[in-house]
This record gives structure tokens, C-alpha cells and sequence, in this order.
């Protein structure tokens, strides 16, 4: 079984419309996320970690991408979007934190 790491934003819907349909694997295009500071979990990863961007709008988490790459920023294809019915309701706050959808079922 993956180690999954994960980081949460709070965003808002049209940021999240933009990247769904930005960045496609099948035109070889990234989609990117740029970090203010970098998570440290991310940089201490090995390479069968599954690294994950969490998002949630209105602070309702909705979902995640996983990142293929990163450097100074974070890469991801719009295809790896994983939707999460009934995410957890969150108080929203800047940058970033560290997160892990745990499964209901």
C-alpha cells in the first residue's frame, strides 16, 4: 500500500473550473500550483509516495489531484481529479495544511 501525503488549499470554484479543464495529459500539458512554502512532507517523500493537492471550495473539501511532479511548484494533470462526495467541512485559512481524506466507507 502507497504512503499518501497530502496538502489541502481552500480556493473557489472558478480556480478549481479553470484547472478541471487546464493541463491535460492528453495534450502533455501540466497543470500547475505554485507554493508560497513548500511542504516539507513533500520534499521528504520517496518516490512510491502518492503525493496529493486537496481542495476545497467554501470550505467544503471536494477532491484532489495527484501530483505527478513538482519543483518550485506543484504539477498535476486534470485527469487525476478524485472527486470526494460529502467532504469534510473546514474552517477555510490561507496557504496550505496537511491533509488526508479518511474514508467513510
Amino acid at each position: 500500500m502507497k504512503n499518501v501525503i497530502g496538502i489541502l488549499i481552500f480556493t473557489n470554484q472558478d480556480v478549481l473550473d479553470h484547472k478541471l479543464k487546464d493541463g491535460k495529459e492528453s495534450n502533455d500539458c501540466y497543470c500547475y500550483w505554485e507554493m508560497g512554502r513548500f511542504p516539507k512532507r513533500f520534499i521528504d517523500s520517496n518516490e512510491t509516495d502518492e503525493l496529493r493537492l486537496y481542495m476545497a471550495i467554501k470550505g467544503q473539501v471536494k477532491g484532489y489531484f495527484i501530483i505527478h511532479d513538482y519543483d518550485d511548484t506543484l504539477m498535476f494533470y486534470s485527469e487525476s481529479w478524485h472527486i470526494i462526495k460529502d467532504g469534510e467541512q473546514l474552517k477555510p485559512s490561507q496557504g496550505f495544511r496537511y491533509y488526508i481524506h479518511k474514508n467513510k466507507e
